[in-house]
């Protein structure tokens, strides 16, 4: 009996002794994997990485700078309009686009706007739960039965071609 107790006590050490070598190898594995995987400088700044800035300065400039009041130096008849409508507090490049080339180069980079549904309804369409009393909604296909948005609406004063807003 005695043979049967180490025996059996042998054949539990062998197979801890297995569980505990496959333990070990999973978290070398582990720790091996992650310090290929995180980058040096994550944890940097608590759970950010700290070369994420330096990456992110280092991208070209796409939005031009200065807000509408840049666009407004040579825009000027647009820029009135919108400063007084629904949109004039939302930053022109919301709409139009990256603009730094266009600022550079007026006559080579036009921003193009198409002034479709799909466009508008970025913000417009209607989504559970927004009331229209926050941003005016509509149900896309029900309300302009294919018409490109601006054929009634101009942008920069959305209700001025119906007579003003009701």
């Amino acid at each position: 009996m005695a043979g049967r107790k180490e025996g059996g006590s042998s054949f539990i050490q062998s197979a801890l002794g297995r569980i505990t070598m496959i333990l070990v190898i999973v978290v070398v594995l582990f720790g091996f994997a992650r310090q290929m995987i995180i980058p040096k400088s994550f944890g940097q700044y608590g759970r950010y990485r700290g070369d994420s800035v330096s990456e992110v300065a280092s991208r070209p400039v796409n939005y031009a700078g200065g807000g509408n009041s840049t666009c407004g130096q040579c825009h000027q008849n647009v820029f009135q309009a919108l400063s007084s409508a629904e949109h004039g507090k939302m930053d022109c490049q919301t709409c139009h686009g990256p603009a730094a080339k266009h600022v550079a180069k007026p006559s080579e980079q036009s921003p193009k706007i198409e002034g479709n549904a799909e466009l508008c309804g970025a913000c417009h369409k209607d989504i559970a739960g927004r009331t229209d009393q926050q941003i005016a909604t509509v149900t896309l296909q029900m309300h302009s039965g294919g018409v490109a948005c601006v054929g009634c609406h101009d942008p920069h004063q959305p209700w001025a071609k119906l007579g003003g807003r009701s």
